[in-house]
């Protein structure tokens, strides 16, 4: 059964997940940015995305960042082949390296300096389970960024500060600490960074 083009932006697949990584990618490029600027990475540090899409924000960090290591996981078998095309050079470069995994689930041989999230983690299964697992594979005094624009048709202000406090306090329950709250005012609504450190 194929899904509908709103479930595609969750679990894309086929030409019109095609269709929305294109979507995500140009609606994301502002928020992208600004998640690694939040970052502050360094130029030997191992980095993770969780929930690439189409592979902007990996493009973007490893033009910024030439000698930093990226992996990166997503659900999706379309999005990987999206994101490894976009980014050939990076994975030909040994650079880069492309999972499909959920989050809760994924397992990494080395621990990650930085790690964000752009747009991905309302999307999460389990996001307890998956915040212990990236708490697991982050180096002592790593640090995570998750940013979230809600995308639903009643988005507002409000709804962008209540999930502030959701992901903060999630954050916090998986053991993080430091938590900061960043909002940029980017359309369609609000949008928040949350960052913490291990």
């Amino acid at each position: 059964m194929s899904l509908s083009f709103s479930e595609q932006f969750e679990r894309p697949e086929g030409w019109l997940g095609q269709l929305a990584g294109k979507i995500m990618s140009l609606e994301n490029r502002t928020i992208n940015k600004w998640t690694l600027d939040l970052l502050h990475i360094q130029p030997e540090d191992r980095v993770l995305e969780v929930g690439f899409g189409p592979g902007f924000a990996i493009e973007l960090a490893g033009e910024q960042f030439p000698e930093i290591q990226l992996d990166g996981v997503d659900v999706s078998d379309t999005m990987k082949n999206t994101a490894a095309s976009r980014n050939k050079k990076l994975i030909d470069e040994g650079r880069l390296h492309l999972f499909v995994d959920d989050i809760a689930l994924y397992k990494a041989e080395k621990l990650y300096d930085k790690v964000f999230s752009v747009n991905n983690y309302p999307l999460w299964a389990e996001r307890q389970k998956g915040l212990a697992v990236l708490y697991s594979l982050m180096k002592p005094g790593g640090q995570l960024a998750i940013t979230v624009q809600p995308r639903e048709e009643d988005a507002d202000e409000e709804k962008t500060k209540q999930l502030a406090r959701t992901i903060s306090y999630d954050l916090e329950k998986a053991g993080f600490s430091g938590t900061a709250i960043y909002y940029k005012d980017v359309r369609p609504v609000l949008t928040v960074c949350v960052t913490a450190v291990k």
